[in-house]
């Protein structure tokens, strides 16, 4: 008999402007669900939304893809109705995927533990040093009391890189950490050959426009780029402060940037937008995974990408380019360079960003981490 995992997660699918979350957990459950029943429990609406999602059915379980999802209405998200879910479904595993959501994620573990049902924390993220550093002080309150109160001493925490690992054990001394890489969506994906205009290099930006994506930064950096540049952002603005500030950089650009804001694009177009464009730019604070990078790189995008995420090295393999936050020069220099290449050699590059993603989507290992973090049946991989 297939084990029971009750997964909490503050939004998920239809919804997408959370972004990669929702994608961790629908690929899992993709790759996995022949190992396992999946129950999701979540909010009703999108981040940062008000009116329910349409053709779902809010306060009872619905089928999507290979899971049955609970949405709860604003009303009905309580300690009593959590409580209720978790004994009516009576899991193996609850999986929480958030550090500072008291309703999906400090609830949840709270009755895990009264109930002694093991249960698995996904920080997401949360604990890097860019993620800390916005609104540190509350954050560090959290944690200072959590560690007080030896709140976590019986959960397992899911890292998904050694990097992640690192964060939990230094913020909350926790030893019970499993390493699990995040996974993608198993399909088949061929290599598009683009076409690169000679002097001309159109790039992207998908992700929530806030600090943590650091898309003032990257505005910063084209300021300086002397050579044609297209530069379209997809997104929901997080901050509405940090949107004015970004408007006020993107007001300075020179006549050689060619700015759009295009908007809140939903996941299931990410992939045929990404084949519009040549190279991801996206030099954020941190990102524990960064769906969006394997994406871009799988859809034959050549990554921009800061030094903070689990993908580094990619300028020796030929694959893209992860920089230092300290150097802006560097990712002016690293994007004059992709636009200085003929579309010949801009093909062999983004072929290798290709096949550097396909050996992430497909990689056996990764897979098999699951089994320890979840206690699943023996994985054929």
């Amino acid at each position: 008999m297939n084990k029971k995992i009750l997964i909490f997660i503050d939004w998920y699918k239809p919804g997408f402007k959370a972004g990669g979350p929702i994608r961790s957990i629908s690929n899992l459950v993709n790759q996995l669900n022949d190992k396992a029943n999946y129950y999701i429990v979540t909010r009703d609406t999108d981040y940062s939304e008000h009116l329910p999602y349409k053709n779902i059915i809010s306060n009872q379980w619905n089928q999507v893809d290979e899971s049955k999802v609970y949405y709860l209405s604003s009303s009905n998200i309580k300690y009593t109705k959590i409580k209720e879910l978790i004994n009516e479904i009576n899991p193996d595993t609850i999986y929480c995927n958030s550090l500072f959501s008291v309703f999906f994620s400090i609830l949840p573990i709270f009755i895990a533990k009264k109930k002694s049902i093991r249960h698995v924390l996904a920080v997401r993220g949360m604990l890097s040093g860019g993620s800390l550093s916005v609104k540190n002080r509350k954050k560090d309150i959290f944690i200072t009391v959590m560690k007080f109160l030896s709140f976590y001493k019986s959960t397992i925490f899911h890292a998904t890189n050694l990097s992640e690992k690192k964060d939990i054990s230094r913020e909350l001394k926790s030893p019970n950490i499993i390493i699990a890489n995040n996974l993608s969506k198993k399909k088949e994906y061929n290599f598009i050959q683009k076409t690169k205009k000679d002097n001309c290099l159109k790039l992207v930006s998908i992700g929530r426009i806030a600090p943590e994506k650091n898309t003032l930064f990257a505005l910063e950096v084209l300021k300086n780029v002397r050579s044609n540049i297209i530069f379209d952002i997809y997104g929901p603005i997080g901050n509405n402060q940090y949107w004015k500030d970004c408007k006020s950089i993107i007001n300075q650009l020179p006549d050689n940037i060619v700015f759009n804001y295009k908007g809140v694009l939903e996941h299931q177009l990410i992939e045929e937008t990404l084949l519009n464009y040549q190279a991801l730019f996206l030099p954020s604070t941190g990102e524990n995974y960064g769906h969006v990078i394997v994406e871009a790189m799988i859809n034959s995008c050549i990554p921009i990408i800061s030094d903070k995420t689990p993908w580094k090295g990619l300028e020796k393999q030929k694959i893209g380019f992860d920089v230092s936050l300290d150097d802006k020069n560097l990712f002016v220099e690293k994007i004059e360079f992709l636009n200085s290449i003929d579309n010949k050699e801009f093909n062999k590059m983004s072929n290798n960003s290709y096949q550097y993603a396909h050996n992430i989507i497909f990689n056996g290992e990764a897979l098999k981490t699951y089994h320890k973090l979840f206690q699943l049946s023996q994985l054929n991989v």
